[in-house]
């Protein structure tokens, strides 16, 4: 299998800081030392693995995005989580998150939302297999980090997978712009699976049927809604803030 690129100085580290077997390390000539970059050393030193320093255009030929910020890594390919894994280790936690994504295909938008499903505390973020978003440098960069803590499934079937998380106890979210209900006044579960879908075609027919309810978020602009990766940092920080109150 080829090696995954993750570049960008917060992924590479956070891959570092949570055991990634990073294989090679690309760090630019003459850029600037900062406490970021002397903490990516000091753990590729720690994990065995040389730092070789190169031409700033070395780092440009690889970089997917050109926002290297002068540091891409060489990694073994993602390793996904099995999603059985991913709920059993929070079986007993009182609220659970896990989010799900039906379709959707670019990679900027998968590594945004795993951003956000990381920062308030997501269990697990769930892709099927065919027609999603690689993860790549790409995905990776928009991550900051997220890929390496946040559990990523990926599943054969998403309704399938779906109907196993109901059986465990979750309710399960759509968010949909034709929604009758706005967030605001749906009450939220503890124990949620929140599923968005591509932007343009929104939830397939069978995940859409899967769903316990559907929620959509106020729009009040003239643009008729939110990049899928904003709707879902909106709908899981709603689903953290409704904990805090609870």
């Amino acid at each position: 299998m080829a090696a995954e690129v993750i570049e960008g100085r917060n992924a590479v580290l956070e891959a570092l800081r949570a055991g990634r077997r990073i294989t090679r390390l690309l760090i630019a000539e003459g850029v600037k030392r900062n406490e970021v970059l002397e903490e990516i050393r000091r753990r590729a030193s720690g994990a065995g693995v040389r730092v070789e320093r190169l031409p700033r255009r070395d780092l440009d030929a690889l970089s997917v995005r050109g926002a290297h910020q002068g540091v891409v890594a060489f990694s073994e390919p993602f390793a996904f989580t099995p999603l059985e894994r991913a709920i059993e280790a929070h079986r007993e936690d009182a609220r659970s998150l896990v989010v799900a994504l039906d379709h959707v295909t670019d990679p900027g938008n998968l590594g945004a939302v795993a951003r956000s499903c990381e920062a308030v505390g997501a269990h697990a973020l769930v892709v099927p297999k065919d027609r999603s978003a690689p993860v790549s440098a790409a995905a990776e960069k928009a991550a900051a980090g997220a890929l390496s803590h946040l559990p990523l499934a990926q599943v054969a079937n998403l309704s399938r997978a779906l109907g196993m998380l109901k059986d465990g106890g979750y309710w399960v979210a759509g968010a949909a712009e034709d929604a009758e209900t706005e967030v605001w006044d749906t009450d939220l579960d503890p124990g949620l699976v929140l599923v968005a879908g591509a932007e343009g075609t929104g939830l397939s027919r069978l995940v859409r049927e899967s769903c316990d309810y559907l929620v959509r978020l106020p729009v009040v602009g003239r643009v008729g809604s939110l990049n899928v990766a904003q709707a879902v940092s909106v709908l899981a920080y709603e689903w953290l803030r409704r904990g805090r109150e609870a």
